[in-house]
């Protein structure tokens, strides 16, 4: 299963538990465990997918809730929105991300896609190194001065 398969995975999954007011979602497959707990009255943000060599191993250590990971304090550099508008992670829906978790990336590379009043807006990497974390799904909203990704 690849990251973006993870990813919807988890979408769903905090999407069931929002709607059907459960406190605990969890989902067990062959090379991947997914648990999600919900935290009242924080709110429930996506948790970030684990690599599916990597799952297992998170898995047993027992992941953060979502809303501890969205607390927890960043390291590296913040790629931050410079505009309210929509978070698109590629250039067009069945194109592949700009960049993935784990990915180097140089000063100036394409990171994402900010939409702003129907035109596209290309966001870049301030500096050198690697992306440790991607923090909004595509479509998501965006406000202004919103961390979107972290580069350390």
């Amino acid at each position: 299963m690849d990251i973006n398969e993870l990813k919807n995975v988890a979408l769903e999954l905090m999407d069931a538990l929002q709607s059907k007011k459960l406190g605990e979602v969890e989902l067990e497959m062959a090379d991947v465990k997914i648990k999600i707990k919900a935290a009242p009255p924080a709110p429930v943000v996506p948790a970030m997918a684990v690599p599916a060599a990597a799952a297992p191993a998170a898995a047993a250590d027992g992941q953060a809730a979502p809303a501890e990971a969205a607390e927890a304090p960043a390291s590296g550099t913040e790629v931050k929105s410079p505009l309210v508008g929509t978070f698109y992670s590629s250039p067009s829906p069945d194109a592949p991300p700009f960049v993935l978790v784990g990915q180097k990336v140089k000063e100036g590379d394409t990171i994402c896609i900010i939409e702003a009043m129907k035109t596209m807006n290309e966001i870049k990497s301030p500096c050198d190194g690697t992306v440790t974390r991607i923090l909004a799904q595509p479509g998501d909203m965006v406000e202004y001065n919103q961390t979107v990704a972290i580069i350390e």
